[in-house]
């Protein structure tokens, strides 16, 4: 008898906790959309995030130039652009 009160009470606690989370992230990101500037951008910067999508983080950790391994990114840059702007000439 007490198991059955204690699984009610977490079933419905848990219903609670849902409903307690699901308007704090309303108020959350309306928050967010509010203060934003660009407003469609802030509102498909949520999109993901609620889906449970990774963020989209293309940095380049390090890149081989000439059988050396270079970690900083202005070189890594630097070195790109200099590819792409001579890949023309090839």
């Amino acid at each position: 008898m007490a198991r059955d009160n204690n699984e009610i009470e977490l079933k419905l606690y848990y219903k609670v906790l849902s409903k307690v989370i699901k308007e704090a992230k309303k108020l959350y990101y309306k928050e967010v959309i509010i203060k934003s500037k660009i407003k469609m951008k802030a509102t498909w910067n949520i999109v993901p995030k609620e889906k449970g999508k990774p963020t989209n983080e293309n940095n380049i950790k390090s890149f081989r130039i000439k059988n050396h391994i270079v970690h900083n990114q202005i070189n890594i840059a630097n070195e790109s652009n200099d590819f792409f702007k001579h890949s023309g000439e090839y």
